[in-house]
C-alpha cells in the first residue's frame, strides 16, 4: 500500500511538472496578442472669469457655451497657471488637496489622529511621514500615490486612465463651514453643464460625491445609450507604494488589487495585470482575438442586479465608490498591462431634454481595511440607525472589499487580541511571544497527547524497524503488522498531526494579520525594524544570474528550531520520509523567507516550546510511568510491570543471547 501511494505521489508530480512546461511552452510559442497603443489626449478649456470667488457656498455661475459654437476647437485653450485654484481641508482622520484643473482631488492623506474611544491611532511612525500642510506639521501617509483622485467622465475607452476633463479648469467654490467644495464646467460639446460636489464630514471616513449633469441646450442630448457609453473613473490604484515599483517581488504585487460588487458577487483583480483568467487567456491563444473587440479593456453588465460598489485596495487601505440611487449597469476594467486605472463604472441610459436634469448621489470610502475603520463615528450619519441619515442607501456588503480571505473572523481575534496586550506591553513583538505562549497553554491538552504520541512511536521504533525488515518483500503484510502493532498499543500515528492542523487556520490569519494590518505596520521588536516585513538584516550587491539576496535571521533560527524537533519527533524507518524530514527544514525555508517577521517569530516560538514540552514528556514522562508501575506492584504485592513492549519481553538486540 505504502508503494502504491508513493507511486500515485511520483505521477502526480510527473503531471503536475508536464502540465507546468505545456502551460509554459504555450505562453512562449502562442503569446497573446498585443493591444495597440493607446492615445492620451490633452484637452483644456478656459475657466470662467468670475470663478474667483470661492468663499460662497454656491458654485460660480458659468456661461454656457452657444449652440453656433459647437465645434471643440472653439472651447479650447490652454489654462493659464494663475487661473488655478487650489483648496485644502482637514478632518480629524484625513488631510485632503483639490485643484481646479479637473475639478479633482490631487492629494489624500490619512493623519496620526485620535479613534472615539480616545485612543491614539498612529499611522504614521517613520519620521519620512511628517509633512507641512497648510503651515502645520502632520504625521501622514499619502494614499493617492500623488497621482489625485479624478472623479471625472470619460466618453471614449481610448482616453483611460487619463479623462480630457482632468484639464479642463472648473469654476469652484469652497464652504469651509460645511465642508463641501463644488466644481463646474460645460461638457467638451457644449450642451450640457458638469457638476460635482464633494462633501466631507470632520469625524467621518466617508464622504459625499454628486454629479449633476444638466442640459443647456434646445435639442435633447445623449449623453450615454448601449452604442455610446460613458464611464466614470474615481478611485485609481490605491497607495502607499512602500517599495520601488522594480523592487517588487510577487508578494507585494498582490497586495494592491482592484475590486467590485456586480450582479451579487464580489470579483477583485490584482492592479498592473489583466484581469482575464487563464482559460479566457488559452481561449485568446487558439482562436485569436474576437473581430471588432478591444481586448485592452474588458466590460462586465450585470444580469439579474446592477454594480453594487467599485473600488481599489493596498495593504492596508482600500477606496470604496457606493453608487446609492441610480446604480450603474456595468463596469469596466482596463486589462493593458502597468495599468493603475482601477475601476470604471459605465452608464449607458443618460438622455436629456431640453433643461433637463441628472443628479447622482455617491458614498465614498478611504480608509483601513477594517470594519472598526468602516464604523461610522457619529449615530447621525449611520443609516442603520438613522434612516434619514444622508448614507442611507449604503451598501451592507462593504466588509467584502476588505479580501483578507475565509479565516477573517480568526484574524480579527487575532488582531484584537494582540492590541490588547499592546495597551498593556506597548510593543507588538512582546505581544506575539505573550500570544504564542497563551495559545500553547490553551491547548496543553492536545499538544500533551501529541508529545505523549511520539515518545510512543520513539518506543516502538525497534519493532516497527524489525517488522519492516522482515516483511520487507510484503507491503501488505507489513502494513497489516505495523497497523496490529500500534493497536495493541493504543497509539495511532495520525494523532500527532491534529495539533499540527489546527494551527493551519492561525497561520493562515497571523499571515493576513501581519500583511494587512496598519497597526503592526513599521512596529519594531529586537533588531527587527518592521514585524509586518522579513528581518532584513544586509543586502547583498547585485550578483550575476541571481541579482541582489537579502540576509534575514529569523528564518534561519526557525529552521534550526524545525529541525531539532523533527529530530526529536520523527520516528519513521522509510528512506522516503526520512528524506522528506531532510528537505523539509530547507522547504520551509523557502517558504518563510520572505515572510512578514511576526508570523516567522510566531512560528519559532511556538517550534521552541514545542521542544520544550517533548524534551520534558521524554524525560519525564517515562520516569512518571515506571513511578506509577510501581505505586500499582505495592498496591498489589507484585512484581513492577513492564510499561512498555521493550520490557514485556521484545528483544531489542537479538544477537545478544538469553542466559
Amino acid at each position: 500500500m505504502q508503494d502504491d501511494t508513493s507511486n500515485r505521489q511520483g505521477r502526480l508530480f510527473l503531471a503536475l511538472f508536464i502540465s507546468l512546461a505545456i502551460w509554459m511552452g504555450i505562453n512562449y510559442l502562442f503569446p497573446p496578442p498585443k493591444p495597440p497603443e493607446s492615445k492620451k489626449p490633452v484637452v483644456t478649456v478656459d475657466p470662467a472669469k468670475d470663478s474667483d470667488k470661492t468663499s460662497e457656498a454656491k458654485p460660480t455661475k458659468i456661461t454656457p457655451v452657444e449652440q453656433d459654437t459647437n465645434k471643440i476647437d472653439k472651447i479650447l485653450s490652454t489654462v493659464k497657471k494663475e487661473d488655478i485654484k487650489t483648496f485644502s481641508l482637514k478632518t480629524d482622520s484625513f488631510l485632503i488637496k483639490f485643484s481646479s484643473l479637473g475639478g479633482r482631488i490631487t492629494e489624500y492623506y490619512i493623519r496620526n489622529h485620535k479613534e472615539p474611544d480616545g485612543s491614539e491611532f498612529i499611522i504614521a511612525k517613520d519620521p519620512k511621514f511628517k509633512i507641512n500642510f497648510e503651515g502645520t506639521e502632520e504625521y501622514a501617509v499619502e494614499l493617492s500615490r500623488f497621482e489625485g483622485f479624478d472623479f471625472n467622465l470619460i466618453n471614449d475607452k481610448d482616453t483611460i486612465p487619463y479623462s480630457p476633463y482632468n484639464n479642463v479648469n472648473f469654476a469652484s467654490a469652497y464652504d469651509e463651514k460645511t465642508k463641501t467644495i463644488i466644481f463646474e464646467a460645460p461638457s467638451l460639446d457644449g450642451k450640457y453643464i458638469i457638476q460635482k460636489t464633494f462633501q466631507f464630514f470632520p469625524s467621518e471616513n466617508y464622504f459625499k460625491f454628486y454629479l449633476k449633469l444638466k442640459n443647456i441646450s434646445k435639442e435633447t442630448v445623449t449623453i450615454a445609450s448601449t452604442n455610446s457609453e460613458v464611464y466614470l473613473r474615481s478611485f485609481g490604484s490605491l497607495g502607499p507604494l512602500l517599495k520601488n515599483r522594480e523592487d517588487f517581488n510577487d508578494r507585494d504585487v498582490q497586495h494592491y488589487f482592484r475590486y467590485y460588487y456586480l450582479d451579487g458577487s464580489f470579483k477583485d483583480h490584482v492592479d498592473s495585470a489583466s484581469a482575464q483568467g487563464f482559460l479566457d487567456n488559452v481561449g485568446s491563444w487558439f482562436s485569436g482575438p474576437t473581430p471588432g473587440k478591444d481586448e485592452r479593456f474588458e466590460i462586465k453588465k450585470g444580469i439579474n442586479e446592477k454594480v453594487d460598489f467599485v473600488g481599489t485596495g493596498s495593504r492596508y487601505f482600500i477606496g470604496v465608490l457606493d453608487p446609492i440611487k441610480d446604480q450603474p449597469n456595468g463596469v469596466v476594467l482596463d486589462n493593458r498591462k502597468g495599468n493603475e486605472t482601477g475601476v470604471l463604472i459605465s452608464y449607458d441610459n443618460w438622455k436629456l431634454a431640453p433643461g433637463e436634469e441628472i443628479k447622482l448621489d455617491y458614498a465614498a470610502y478611504v480608509g483601513l481595511r477594517e470594519l472598526d475603520g468602516t464604523a461610522f463615528r457619529d449615530s447621525q450619519f449611520d443609516p442603520k440607525i438613522t434612516p434619514t441619515s444622508t448614507f442611507a442607501g449604503l451598501s451592507e456588503s462593504l466588509d467584502k472589499s476588505f479580501n483578507q480571505g475565509i479565516t477573517t473572523p480568526l484574524r480579527n481575534g487575532i488582531v484584537w487580541f494582540l492590541k490588547k496586550i499592546y495597551l498593556i506591553i506597548p510593543n507588538y513583538g512582546w505581544a506575539i511571544v505573550i500570544f504564542a505562549i497563551l495559545f500553547k497553554l490553551a491547548f496543553y491538552p492536545l499538544n500533551k497527547k501529541q508529545a505523549e504520541s511520539m515518545k510512543k512511536m520513539q518506543e516502538l521504533s525497534p519493532q516497527i524497524k524489525a517488522i519492516n525488515e522482515k516483511y520487507a518483500d510484503d507491503p501488505k503484510t507489513k502494513q497489516e503488522k505495523t497497523i496490529e502493532l500500534y493497536k495493541k498499543n493504543g497509539t495511532n500515528p495520525m494523532s500527532g498531526c491534529l495539533p499540527m492542523i489546527v494551527q493551519i487556520p492561525i497561520f493562515i490569519a497571523l499571515y493576513t494579520a501581519f500583511s494587512d494590518t496598519a497597526d503592526l505596520w513599521n512596529s519594531p521588536f529586537l533588531w527587527i525594524k518592521d514585524l509586518s516585513e522579513p528581518d532584513t538584516v544586509f543586502i547583498t550587491p547585485k550578483l550575476a544570474i541571481i541579482g541582489v539576496l537579502t540576509i534575514n535571521i529569523l528564518p534561519l533560527i526557525m529552521v534550526g528550531t524545525q529541525i531539532i524537533q523533527s529530530r526529536m519527533t520523527t520516528v519513521s524507518t522509510d528512506p522516503n520520509q526520512k528524506m522528506m524530514m531532510y528537505m523539509m527544514p530547507f522547504i520551509m525555508l523557502y517558504f518563510f523567507w520572505s515572510m512578514p517577521a511576526g508570523v516567522t517569530m510566531y512560528w519559532t516560538m511556538q517550534n521552541i516550546l514545542s521542544i520544550a514540552q517533548q524534551a520534558y514528556t521524554n524525560k519525564f514522562g517515562k520516569s512518571e510511568e515506571k513511578k506509577l508501575a510501581a505505586n500499582n506492584a505495592n498496591a498489589t504485592g507484585n512484581k513492577p510491570q513492564p510499561t512498555n513492549n521493550a520490557q514485556k519481553g521484545f528483544r531489542t538486540n537479538p544477537k545478544k543471547k538469553k542466559k
